[in-house]
Parts: structure tokens; sequence; C-alpha cells
């Protein structure tokens, strides 16, 4: 017959250890209560839409044939975002990559 595991419970307001590896991570939420601090409370913290969004001043209409649509909705959905999201990104990329190139020359 198994014995039942018992978790460890998390005190209200303990601060979350940093992990090295994502199963140590994993081991940890397994392991812990968290039902006392969840009770405990803490900062309320109320919804605002689109509170840390800042609008974009610039609009630029790219064309691509239907293989590019594909994959760029297939990134897109794959990591929950929308299509433009995944093209900020890659505008992002090629700066930082654009400066890391420059500060070695």
């Amino acid at each position: 017959m198994k014995k039942k595991q018992t978790k460890k419970a998390w005190a209200p307001g303990k601060p979350l250890p940093r992990f090295a590896t994502p199963s140590e991570e994993e081991q940890f939420w397994l392991s812990h209560d968290f039902d006392d601090a969840m009770e405990a409370g803490g900062e309320e913290v109320v919804y605002e839409p689109q509170a840390t969004r800042r609008p974009r001043t610039h609009v630029y209409r790219v064309r691509l044939d239907d293989q590019e649509m594909s994959k760029l909705q297939a990134l897109a959905k794959r990591r929950g975002v929308t299509a433009s999201v995944v093209l900020r990104e890659l505008v992002r990329a090629a700066r930082v990559a654009a400066g890391a190139e420059a500060a070695r020359k």
C-alpha cells in the first residue's frame, strides 16, 4: 500500500525561492501546500484593459505569399499571440543583433 505524501505548508508572505532547473521548480510546486498563503490574502489586483499597452504610431503594410502567411500564423498561434506581435519581435531581435554587431567592430 502506498503511503500518502503530505505537502509542506508554505508560510504566507515568505518569498519563493529561485530555481536552477525546471525539474527543481516542478518538484517544489508538487511538494508544497499554498492554501494558507493564498487565504492570507495579498495585493488586490484590478484588471485594467490595455493599461500597459502603448499606442503604435507607425503602420507598415507587408505583402506575404500564402506560404509566408501560413508560417507567420502558425508561429503566432503556437505562441498564443497575434501575427503583428511576432513581426514586432523579429524587428526588435534584428535591432538587438545589429547593435551587438556594431559593438564588436
